[in-house]
């Protein structure tokens, strides 16, 4: 599970970053059950997922701000219109903020929002940091596992990546140590992810109410190989086979409808869930029979930046 974490991650950063933007399975209200249309005798409940006839959160689209990753399942994203859409994930990508009335296995990011002036005031304490002047590759020290900021400046976004050791060969960038002013603003930012109803004061919100957060659109992505289609069965393979991009490039965005259709598909052929976690919906498609290679599908909400 680790790689599936690690590669469905960067699968969400490479595609928000390739349309300028940062990187939810949701729940809608307080009790939404995301049954899938499966036939009566193999019922699947996808956690996080949303139910038929449940909108998505509005508006579906945003401007990014701030997006905060202290860890590799803390998420943190601030909006020019106040919203901040987050979440903290157990290490498998089930939630644990779960809006009051809200079920654990339903809900998946979370949404509160601040006003106009606390989306700068918020900004501009950040930037105050020193983080943001440029972009920065750093090696932050084994208290750190993983760390992946960015803030918007002007019209561009900066990015703040940190590795708790130096990066093998493979990575072209140079990193450098972190400075100890650095360090401290990296705990910082930690901090105030952790719990940001606590870190900022009564005046900068809108809405402080912990609220579920629907995703418009998720990322479906392939590891380690494309299925043979012909070897799957027909309903599973007949509906990836609509999905050109996901052929060639191992990943692409589709509306929630969509990665509802894909599921019910898949569920019709008998094809169960390898991974059943609000974060990441996986099938090991490489396992059916006459597959020729590990192939594992999998399907991930996003953000409002990273949909259409």
């Amino acid at each position: 599970m680790t790689r599936t974490r690690l590669t469905a991650v960067l699968c969400t950063v490479t595609a928000t970053v390739a349309t300028a933007v940062l990187a939810g399975a949701a729940a809608s209200h307080a009790d939404v059950r995301s049954r899938v249309g499966a036939p009566a005798n193999r019922p699947t409940h996808f956690a996080g997922f949303p139910t038929v006839g449940v909108g998505a959160s509005a508006p579906t689209t945003g401007r990014p701000v701030l997006g905060f990753r202290p860890t590799a399942v803390t998420q943190w994203n601030v909006y020019a219109d106040g919203r901040i859409i987050w979440q903290k994930w157990t290490p498998s990508g089930d939630a644990t903020v779960v809006p009051e009335g809200a079920k654990g296995l339903d809900t998946g990011y979370v949404q509160q929002r601040l006003t106009p002036q606390g989306v700068q005031l918020l900004r501009s304490k950040i930037l105050a940091t020193g983080l943001f002047e440029h972009n920065l590759r750093l090696v932050v020290g084994r208290h750190h596992t993983w760390v992946y900021h960015q803030a918007r400046v002007d019209d561009r976004m900066v990015t703040v990546i940190g590795l708790p050791s130096p990066p093998g060969p493979a990575w072209k960038e140079h990193f450098t140590a972190a400075t100890p002013d650095q360090t401290r603003a990296l705990a910082w930012i930690a901090a105030l992810v952790a719990d940001p109803a606590r870190s900022l004061p009564t005046s900068v919100w809108a809405d402080r109410q912990i609220r579920a957060f629907v995703p418009a659109c998720y990322g479906i992505a392939f590891d380690r190989g494309y299925p043979d289609i012909s070897k799957l069965p027909r309903p599973a393979g007949k509906a990836l086979s609509q999905y050109k991009q996901l052929r060639r490039h191992g990943y692409q965005v589709v509306t929630t409808r969509q990665a509802r259709a894909l599921l019910q598909a898949l569920v019709k052929a008998g094809i169960s869930p390898s991974d059943n976690h609000a974060w990441n919906i996986g099938f090991a498609l490489g396992s059916l029979p006459g597959q020729p290679h590990p192939s594992y599908l999998h399907l991930s909400p996003s953000l409002p930046d990273g949909c259409f």
